[in-house]
């Protein structure tokens, strides 16, 4: 997978199009080294793909990476998104900024041998859950950059995410960036193989997306394939549009290995014809 440059923040740091005429940020280090507007990042040279949810994401980033390094930032806004996907915890996205300043504060404190005096009240009885996203989060900086936050960082961490915590459903939008995931792997594998849509095959190319949309939504409903499919049919189809097939085996392995999605034999055949009518 590619990234298209839009902006550069910094080396490590740009502004960049997604598949889906969306705009993320990604992070990595020397990721924008000697590029400029308009060129391609390779996938393995980002660390961190970061959504863009409102107008103030942009110079929040910025202003946050002039003054706390990178590998830090990343595990940050790793740890929030984990912790909010982990316990169905929607928080505002401004938590990203203020929390990841203020752990970045103890830090420093912390390698600087301060005492690290909190006078904040215990809340756990009454906000369990953001007691136990701050012990994630410790745990996952202890992992990660082998940092021992002290024990009264508990009640700082939880106070960010109770303060921050909305009514929004991080499930539903957890569910669309599956969804626009699913599209990209298919689109990628196509674009590997000289694959892309043109106005001579725009019919088709949409008929194809349509498809794709229908399978999202027989997923995201449970509901069972209606095609039965016989061996002799598969092997038919692998024989006759040999291609098409070696390249829905390669989707297939993608989504397994990056979505934990099963395509079943039914849907390979779908997609065999739909992919045959591109090539």
């Amino acid at each position: 997978m590619e990234y298209r440059i839009v902006q550069i923040l910094n080396n490590n740091v740009a502004i960049v199009h997604t598949r889906n005429n969306k705009q993320n940020i990604v992070m990595g280090r020397g990721v924008a080294f000697h590029k400029q507007k308009g060129d391609l990042i390779q996938e393995e040279n980002v660390d961190k793909v970061f959504e863009i949810r409102d107008k103030n994401t942009v110079n929040d980033l910025t202003t946050l990476l002039s003054n706390v390094p990178l590998d830090f930032v990343t595990t940050s806004y790793d740890l929030i998104d984990q912790v909010q996907a982990k316990y169905h915890f929607a928080a505002e996205p401004y938590i990203y900024v203020t929390l990841t300043t203020h752990l970045f504060g103890a830090y420093q404190r912390l390698i600087n041998g301060e005492d690290d005096v909190n006078y904040l009240p215990d809340l756990s009885d009454n906000y369990p859950v953001a007691y136990q996203i701050a012990d994630d989060v410790i745990k996952g900086f202890k992992s990660s950059l082998d940092i021992s936050f002290p024990e009264s960082e508990h009640k700082s961490i939880a106070l960010h995410f109770i303060n921050a915590h909305t009514s929004g459903s991080v499930e539903e939008e957890k569910s669309q960036r599956e969804n626009d995931e699913i599209i990209e792997v298919v689109q990628n594998e196509l674009e590997r193989n000289g694959i892309y849509r043109t106005p001579k095959n725009a019919n088709d190319y949409d008929r194809l997306l349509v498809h794709l949309k229908y399978f999202i939504n027989r997923l995201n409903n449970h509901e069972p394939d209606s095609l039965s499919v016989s061996k002799g049919m598969i092997g038919e189809i692998e024989a006759s549009y040999s291609r098409a097939w070696e390249i829905v085996q390669r989707i297939k392995e993608l989504m397994q290995e990056k979505l934990q999605i099963e395509l079943s034999l039914s849907e390979q055949t779908y997609l065999t014809i739909h992919i045959q009518r591109l090539i």
